[in-house]
């Protein structure tokens, strides 16, 4: 999926400053299960992210940058968040919690990531989302935003979930530069072996099947008449 079309006087631009002459390379992270195009060798830190239902996870960023922007791809490895939630309400019931407050917060916790990830941009004082919509990249679905800051310097997003991990994939330039089509346009998800991976139908974390429309067959659910008081199995 195309993310951003630049302007020919744009594109001009960008091809003329010292910038574009950088070494730009594609980066592989078997271990991270992801590529990305960077303007020269990225560093890595190792940090941690906290999730919404207060989980605290390890990451690291992959970051870079050049004279017009900064760009960087955060890692979240989510694989160990049902065992934090386990072991959280295992601590709240010991403590003689009930009800809502130990309730295993995991599913939803990993089903409103990419929501979560968004709205920790939007969030932030004097910040302008100009753009928020659902996204793909490899039929892997995600979320893309662009904000205008305070220092008029703008930021270009895209989150996605794959394989138990979310990735962040961020670049901001500054005032009146052109967009980062070459780094946004060029993330993609690898295997263990650092071979690309694309899909033949949509991929949503969570669900394993086949992706229909309208969703055959159905989860597993129950059914209720309104003036009755059980549900049917």
């Amino acid at each position: 999926m195309r993310l951003l079309i630049l302007a020919p006087a744009a594109l001009i631009m960008l091809m003329a400053s010292p910038a574009f002459a950088q070494d730009w390379a594609r980066f592989v992270s078997a271990e991270d299960g992801f590529s990305a195009t960077f303007p020269g060798k990225p560093s890595v830190q190792t940090t941690t992210w906290t999730t919404e239902y207060r989980q605290t996870l390890p990451a690291r960023v992959y970051s870079a940058e050049d004279a017009l922007g900064r760009y960087s791809t955060t890692v979240v490895d989510y694989r160990g968040v049902e065992k934090l939630h386990i072991d959280a309400v295992a601590k709240c019931r010991a403590a003689k919690g009930d009800g809502d407050s130990c309730q295993n917060d995991f599913r939803v916790d990993v089903a409103g990531a990419m929501d979560y990830a968004a709205w920790t941009f939007m969030r932030k004082d004097g910040v302008k989302t100009t753009h928020y919509m659902w996204y793909f990249l490899e039929i892997v679905a995600g979320k893309l935003l662009q904000l205008t800051n305070p220092d008029l310097s703008r930021t270009f997003v895209v989150i996605h979930q794959h394989d138990g991990r979310l990735y962040i994939h961020q670049a901001s330039v500054k005032p009146k530069m052109p967009e980062p089509i070459l780094f946004m346009q060029n993330l993609g998800f690898v295997n263990e072996k650092g071979l690309n991976i694309r899909y033949k139908t949509f991929y949503t974390e969570g669900y394993a099947a086949e992706w229909q429309f309208p969703t055959v067959p159905k989860p597993p659910r129950t059914e209720r008449d309104q003036t009755a008081d059980d549900y049917a199995p």
